[in-house]
């Protein structure tokens, strides 16, 4: 990582890693509420019926928050939006804003009715192995018709946050998800165990949250200059230019979790459970993905966007060396500790309720395939922000298409053998292909990126890990974890997690020492009062 020789970090890294933090600070926060939903999920459906119906019918809104929250129209309109911010008045800017939010407004409007007519065609198609199962096609269907609404709510959520995020600010728009998690937690320990099926009021949920994170958003709005006045125009030129990035960009940029869908649509014709395992163990690794590499790709966008106004290529070229090297830092030993402690991680986070044995032993294998991905994922999702402040969005729908016929693929060769394994494990290798066709795709675009100091990073980080894995496998099994009570295996997982970061830690220190250097840097610059005043 660069230093200025004076032992603080250059200004733009500084700028970029305050506002990583600013969204990772409160994405933690949201992942620690989305595992005590899950917890109470596991708790009220297991992996059984009612869970699977909810999974399949939360896959269509959950797909759309991903594409426009993490992905294609906020990879579209920001760095559309950046650069009118620049180069035009406030007046142009914020009626630019009014009419995209309002004709938003109209679409997924209208995508909703059609959604909610359209739910049983829909569910036949992604739920295609519950036909045969009694009830469950029905249950499924009205869930769906009960959720699409959150398809609304959310889009135009994540238009506010995409305009905001514009202005640099991440931490109100990071924040929403808390509230969307409290919604559904709340409804359930009122509600669960009064109804004769709870997958409804984990619905009923669903939508109230979404609400929740649209109106948080909308004062601040307000105060940033939006006035939200009524107007309507497809024709609008940057209205054109964003759906012109949008459309291609929503296969671009949303491949993995198209895949994902694809992998739930696969699992419904596995044996029960195959579709609720596989997402309570994404969950897990959606938690690790979100706390730094997420956090960071929603910080790159908007810096990317203003450095590609300015047509600095070099700045882009840094500020991704920066990202790759703190992405392998976080993501390595992270990957590692999941392929190890898989299973104690499942049954100490769900194993209670009707997640019984069997749902920690089908979860837990999904989770060791995941954990092959995170290095993979991040670096994706620290590359497509580039791409797109580039406007080139045919270079990662090209690359999509390949990924998917990729990951069919090896789902149909490795389900057979691996059961629902199989598709988690088919996920990870298409997440590596597409990490490498990126990389290769975008060197051709800006230029080779230097690769040694990338490869000596993540090398380091790869020895530090495996000592550490090997350490904690060993100490997981003399503390005496599978004997233990439950609320003792808590306290013996947390003291084998916090024992393995240190010593990752320790060691990246012998041996890479400069890097963690740099990361302490960045902590020790974000909690100085001074160093707050030079930005």
């Amino acid at each position: 990582m660069e230093d200025t020789g004076r032992g603080v970090l250059p200004k733009r890294h500084q700028k970029l890693f305050h506002s990583t933090l600013a969204v990772a600070l409160p994405t933690i926060l949201s992942r620690v509420f989305g595992f005590l939903r899950d917890v109470i999920q596991a708790f009220y459906m297991g992996t059984g019926r009612s869970m699977d119906a909810f999974t399949i019918a939360y896959v269509i809104p959950n797909l759309l928050r991903r594409l426009s929250g993490e992905g294609a129209m906020t990879a579209a309109f920001i760095p559309v939006f950046t650069q009118i911010k620049k180069e035009k008045t406030k007046a142009e800017l914020w009626r630019f804003a009014n009419i995209f939010f309002y004709d938003l407004t109209l679409l997924m409007a209208l995508v909703t009715v059609l959604g909610i007519v359209a739910s049983p065609l829909l569910v036949k198609i992604i739920g295609l192995g519950f036909k045969d199962i009694a009830g469950k096609w029905e249950l499924t269907t009205s869930l769906t018709r009960i959720m699409f609404p959150y398809i609304f709510l959310i889009s135009l959520a994540a238009l506010a946050m995409a305009i905001l995020n514009a202005f640099h600010k991440f931490f109100v728009p990071a924040l929403t998800p808390v509230l969307f998690n409290l919604a559904i937690i709340t409804a359930a320990l009122f509600l669960a165990n009064k109804v004769a099926e709870p997958a409804y009021v984990f619905a009923g949920g669903v939508v109230a949250g979404g609400v929740l994170q649209l109106g948080l958003q909308l004062p601040f709005l307000w105060k940033q200059g939006m006035r939200f006045t009524p107007l309507l125009s497809f024709r609008h030129p940057a209205v054109r230019k964003v759906g012109k990035l949008m459309i291609p960009g929503i296969f671009g940029v949303g491949i993995s979790q198209i895949n994902f869908a694809l992998s739930r649509m696969i699992a419904s014709l596995l044996e029960e459970g195959s579709v609720s395992s596989l997402y309570f163990a994404s969950r897990v690794q959606e938690f690790t993905l979100g706390i730094f590499s997420i956090a960071l790709s929603i910080a790159l966008l908007p810096t990317l966007s203003e450095y590609a106004a300015e047509k600095d290529i070099d700045s882009i070229k840094a500020t991704l060396g920066f990202s790759f090297k703190l992405i392998f830092f976080v993501t390595i030993p992270a990957a590692i500790g999941l392929l190890v402690l898989n299973r104690e991680i499942i049954e100490v986070l769900f194993q209670r309720g009707l997640f019984n044995a069997q749902s920690t032993t089908m979860s837990a294998q999904c989770l060791l395939y995941f954990s092959l991905s995170l290095p993979f994922l991040s670096g994706v999702k620290i590359m497509a922000p580039a791409f797109y402040s580039l406007k080139d969005t045919k270079t990662p729908v090209i690359v999509a298409f390949w990924v998917m016929i990729a990951y069919l693929l090896l789902s149909v060769i490795l389900m057979r053998p691996l059961r629902v394994g199989g598709i988690a494990l088919a996920l990870s290798l298409a997440s590596a292909l597409n990490f490498g066709l990126l990389f290769y795709l975008l060197e051709r675009k800006i230029g080779v990126l230097s690769k040694k100091p990338l490869l000596v990073s993540a090398g380091k980080a790869l020895v530090s890990a495996a000592i550490m894995g090997g350490g904690v496998s060993c100490l997981i099994l003399r503390v005496g974890f599978n004997t233990a009570t439950p609320v003792g295996k808590v306290g013996l997982l947390a003291l084998v997690v916090a024992s393995g970061i240190m010593v990752y830690f320790l060691l990246q220190w012998l041996i890479n020492r400069d890097e963690a250097r740099e990361v302490v840097k960045l902590f020790q610059w974000r909690l100085s009062p001074g160093k707050e005043k030079e930005k």
